[in-house]
């Protein structure tokens, strides 16, 4: 089967990408207790969402779920009008993509290509001009006669990526995708992955627990905590707007320093820290008079200030980090908590050293205070 053909209007159907509609829906494994409770996510047609959450908070369930591998204890699912809840997986039209290639070994790239569509009983003539497609789709027109073996990592998985739109699919699931590729490859794959997105626009829902995949890949990002939706927007909302002391943490480097709720003035609260610092943040929660809450910023928004500013600290520096484009710098302040501040490397400003104390601040508007979480 040769990869160089001409491609056919039959070839150039876009993809029939459908909404997805999760209706409180509970997992359950031993009758008891629930990995998923009370799921309720829409994800638009065309639209990619990431589900993103440490080990165990539910996401891979509910992957499995959407898939077909695994059914709901409870609730409903809805891929465009069908109710899929109780189908098996060939019956759902979805196409997924694995860390791990799940490209047969045996077969050459344009048999790995053909083999959905032949399952599917597509007519010889388009099986042909739909491999040649998906071969040009992710720029490999020239891999169909060899075999897996041959390719490199990063030309497996978008060989795979291929196979899983080859179908027209009305969604497609991606689960880690880019675990096994070292970092150059994985960049180089979020460019195709977003690129393929951009031009064809399929339903994608992606799992991972690697923040900056989430962030760059997303229109929105689902934050899961045990098992329920902590948080879903857009990434610059999850970033910048984190709803939990749990999202600004996971989501990107945090510095959550510990205080007591003092009193509230409209959107801004002051609270006294552990050192002693009285400071303003954004009030995030109920907190009331001598509650324990804490204050989250971003490393990068903190600056240095002057004697006698608002939202200030003193802090000794421990180590400074060279990461390339910023120094990470780490510091401790008087009672013993742990700050980091990044610095951009722009070469006017001068790394400080170890043992220097320097007086940090920060914006009110940059900083949010939650209440502090349970132990």
């Amino acid at each position: 089967m040769t990869a160089n053909v001409a491609i056919s209007n039959h070839s150039r159907t876009p993809l029939q990408a459908e909404a997805v509609f999760l209706h409180d829906v509970d997992k359950s494994y031993d009758g008891s207790s629930n990995v998923v409770e009370g799921l309720n996510l829409e994800v638009g047609a065309g639209e990619f969402l990431t589900i993103l959450g440490p080990s165990g908070s539910g996401k891979t369930s509910i992957l499995m779920m959407l898939a077909g591998f695994e059914q709901p204890s409870a609730g409903s699912i809805r891929i465009g009008d069908r109710d899929v809840s109780h189908l098996p997986p060939y019956r759902r039209n979805i196409g997924m993509v694995f860390q791990h290639y799940a490209l047969f070994p045996h077969l050459t790239i344009a048999q790995n290509l053909a083999y959905p569509l032949q399952a599917r009983r597509w007519p010889r003539v388009d099986v042909s001009e739909r491999v040649g497609w998906a071969l040009s789709l992710v720029r490999l027109g020239d891999v169909g006669e060899r075999y897996p073996a041959q390719l490199s990592g990063g030309q497996q998985q978008r060989i795979a990526l291929a196979r899983a739109l080859i179908y027209n699919p009305q969604l497609v699931l991606m689960d880690e995708p880019l675990g096994a590729l070292d970092k150059q490859l994985r960049d180089q794959m979020q460019d195709e992955i977003t690129r393929i997105h951009r031009n064809l626009r399929p339903t994608i829902i992606y799992v991972t627990h690697d923040q900056g995949e989430a962030l760059s890949l997303s229109d929105r990002v689902c934050v899961f905590e045990g098992g329920r939706i902590a948080q879903v927007g857009t990434p610059t909302d999850l970033y910048e707007a984190p709803a939990s002391s749990f999202v600004a943490g996971f989501l990107g480097e945090n510095n959550a320093i510990a205080g007591t709720f003092l009193s509230s003035d409209g959107d801004c609260c002051h609270i006294r820290l552990t050192g002693g610092e009285v400071v303003c943040a954004l009030n995030m929660g109920n907190a009331h008079y001598g509650e324990s809450v804490c204050v989250a910023i971003r490393p990068e928004r903190i600056r240095t200030v002057q004697e006698g500013g608002c939202n200030a600290l003193q802090a000794e520096v421990i180590d400074a980090t060279y990461l390339g484009d910023v120094h990470r710098v780490r510091l401790h302040t008087s009672d013993g908590a742990e700050i980091i501040w990044k610095l951009p490397n722009c070469g006017s400003q001068p790394l400080p050293s170890q043992g220097e104390t320097i007086r940090l601040g920060w914006n009110t508007q940059d900083a949010r205070a939650f209440p502090a979480p349970r132990s």
